[in-house]
């Protein structure tokens, strides 16, 4: 662990959870940046823009830049910043659909090229997903999925159901392969990696979710550091897979590992 120069951190779960922050981690933050270690805080958040994300955490307490807040919107937009001629059918919250205003939302009767599933809790309707299911089956839209949590905790840690969950739903009833945006994807993994422009050997992953950000830090040949906050707090490694390159109480362990 004395070779870690960057660490790309998760955020909910990890830096607060229940709409607090975790104990110490305000701090943590702090005293990494003393030891000049390069941080880039990326989530699977895709119901909130980065900038509502970015101010969220400063205030919280959290000392950090824009710039280093990467979530899967941004690398959605990125991938479609040179298809801005396609059609896209866009499930999202009205916040994420404000911020892909540039792009050519459909209207009526027509049709999409890219049919984009993301977090929609604020109107959680059954025909946004049938319609999402027409496109793909009916006319061939490409599916593309924001990330791909099963479920997340909500701000009382009780279980949600998640973007992935409905990807996946989509993507199992029209027979196709989605493109999956954020965690675990190998390739999010690799633009923060790139981001934060070091080596896979001199940075760790932290995060609480052992499907997401720990699968995906192996996908990525990153070592991931599990923590026992969030959804860590219910982590059997007998029941799991994937295995941590280790267990933390918290991201303040951090500090002892280096």
């Amino acid at each position: 662990m004395d070779s870690v120069k960057g660490i790309l951190s998760d955020i909910d779960g990890t830096l607060y959870f229940k709409g607090k922050p975790i104990p110490g981690a305000i701090e943590t933050i702090d005293q990494l940046r003393e030891k000049e270690i390069k941080l880039l805080f990326f989530t699977n958040t895709d119901s909130k823009t980065p900038q509502n994300i970015y101010k969220l955490l400063k205030e919280y307490g959290f000392k950090l830049n824009e710039g280093e807040i990467f979530t899967p919107l941004v690398a959605l937009k990125e991938f479609l910043y040179d298809k801005l001629d396609s059609k896209v059918y866009l499930v999202a919250t009205k916040e994420v659909q404000d911020e892909f205003k540039d792009f050519h939302q459909i209207k009526k009767d027509e049709v999409p090229d890219f049919v984009i599933i993301s977090d929609f809790h604020d109107n959680w309707d059954v025909n946004r997903l049938n319609n999402a299911f027409k496109y793909v089956i009916k006319y061939n839209a490409k599916l593309l999925g924001t990330q791909g949590n099963k479920y997340y905790l909500d701000v009382y840690g009780e279980p949600v159901i998640d973007t992935g969950s409905f990807v996946q739903m989509i993507a199992l009833a029209a027979n196709v392969s989605p493109i999956i945006f954020g965690k675990p994807s190998r390739e999010y993994f690799i633009q923060a990696l790139n981001r934060i422009d070091l080596p896979a050997s001199s940075v760790v992953v932290i995060g609480d979710d052992i499907e997401s950000d720990i699968k995906g830090a192996h996908n990525a040949n990153l070592r991931g550091l599990l923590v026992k906050t969030g959804k860590g707090q219910f982590y059997k490694a007998s029941e799991k897979d994937v295995k941590p390159y280790k267990i933390m109480d918290s991201i303040n362990s951090i500090l002892e590992l280096l």
